[in-house]
């Protein structure tokens, strides 16, 4: 019903009018006649505007008043209308029609006393016939009057202010949820960027390793060329996988990291790699334990983007030292290449061969890239370009208050990780390799 009535301003503004004439009309038709519940009508007709129109039912307020002191002694019950005109006075949102609403309350309250001094009968009050307490009678019923009018006023005023303060609270709310969306919107395409280039670009290189071994051992070697056509079949058919797998997450409401590699496939990686051309030594020291679905795909994903920059910039050949170090809170892993003397210039994390890390597009600096909890702080070594892998494993692992660090070796071609990984120490050891 009150929904009603919400949709219906009109309807609800002529039912409220003709409610009050019934219940006050009444009234003063009993006691003053006529001619107060004529007053009374128009003081009814001024409580359709309140709402829509507070200035127009404010001076049908004004018209009820000057009516009444012309032809009715005394109040009525009508009177109260007054009071609620100029409430709705300030509630509206022209500040004209609020300053028009308390001068009302002054000037109404002035008329008002006045009428009561010069009107009110001598056998009821004999001493307003003495001038100076006819002065005092008119200060005194003028200023309660429009004290009462006054307040009025400001309880309208107050609302108003309380309604503005509710929709601006409202306003920022929803601009609050507006930019949670917009940036969960940006870590979901972060997300799906991250891990795009993590699939692709270890498969993509995989693939051309091997197809560039292919080409030199087709004379030579036939059998080979078979391998590694095999390897690469395999490696576009993993990414394929792994890419519907990605896909298939990220269109599921939930945590995005609840599937993907896990710490239990490095060995699968290590061995993609090594028929790619890589010489790997892994040595794992300590008992690996359970890690959660987030520490497990960081886990996986800084090892593979080392591994697939080792491959990429170093090529066929390149010796890769893979160190795991599972201790009571945290692990320590790393990757150590010593690149293939014939191999380009080694880099890593950049988009292209020969392509220097640690140096954006247009801005050249000496700094390595360093990424830890605080963000990127300066290293040895020379520059390098950083690209979307490195960001990638410096921002998996800042999340987890983690650190990864990629430099330069110091004494020969080749780079060096170094990644530290805490997890909670109440996780149960299982079964792992012991170096």
């Amino acid at each position: 019903m009150l929904l009603w009535f919400e949709r219906h301003p009109r309807v609800a503004d002529a039912a409220i009018a003709l409610g009050a004439l019934v219940m006050l009309g009444a009234a003063d038709l009993i006691r003053g006649g006529v001619s107060a519940f004529l007053t009374t009508v128009i003081f009814a007709l001024s409580a359709f505007f309140w709402r829509r129109m507070p200035g127009l039912g404010l001076a049908v307020a004004w018209i009820g008043a000057l009516v009444q002191i012309t032809t009715v002694d005394g109040l009525l019950a009508g009177d109260l209308l007054i009071l609620a005109a100029v409430f709705a006075t300030g509630l509206a949102q022209n500040p004209g029609v609020r300053w028009a609403g308390l001068a009302s309350s002054v000037l109404g309250g002035a008329i008002a006393g006045a009428r009561l001094v010069l009107f009110a009968p001598s056998d009821r009050a004999p001493i307003l016939e003495d001038p100076f307490y006819r002065g005092v009678y008119f200060v005194v019923a003028s200023a309660v009057i429009a004290a009462a009018l006054a307040l009025f006023w400001a309880l309208g005023v107050l609302v108003r202010n309380r309604r503005a303060q509710s929709r601006q609270r409202s306003d920022r709310q929803r601009e609050r949820i507006l930019s949670e969306a917009r940036l969960a919107q940006e870590r979901e395409r972060a997300l799906l960027s991250r891990e795009m280039h993590d699939l692709i670009g270890h498969a993509l290189a995989v693939v051309i390793a091997q197809s560039d071994g292919a080409r030199y051992a087709k004379v030579a070697d036939p059998e080979a060329e078979t391998k590694a056509l095999a390897t690469i079949n395999r490696a576009a058919r993993s990414a394929l996988e792994d890419v519907h797998e990605l896909l298939t997450v990220l269109r599921e409401p939930g945590d995005a990291t609840r599937s993907g590699p896990k710490a239990a496939d490095l060995d699968a990686l290590v061995s993609t790699v090594q028929q790619a051309g890589l010489d790997i030594v892994v040595s794992e020291t300590g008992i690996r334990v359970p890690l959660s679905a987030a520490h497990e795909l960081a886990l996986f994903r800084v090892l593979q983007e080392s591994l697939t920059n080792a491959l990429k910039h170093g090529g066929r050949g390149t010796h890769v030292d893979v160190t795991l170090d599972w201790q009571i809170d945290r692990v320590r892993f790393g990757v150590l290449t010593t690149e293939n003397p014939q191999a380009a210039s080694a880099s890593i994390g950049g988009e292209s061969h020969g392509e220097p890390y640690g140096e954006s597009r247009g801005e050249s600096r000496g700094d390595s890239l360093v990424g830890n909890v605080a963000g990127h702080r300066a290293g040895d070594g020379a520059g390098y370009r950083a690209g979307q892998g490195l960001i990638g494993m410096t921002e998996r692992m800042r999340l987890l208050d983690g650190s990864v660090i990629a430099v330069p070796r110091d004494d020969i071609a080749g780079f060096r990780v170094e990644a530290e990984l805490p997890y909670k120490s109440n996780a149960i050891p299982a079964p792992g390799a012991a170096g």
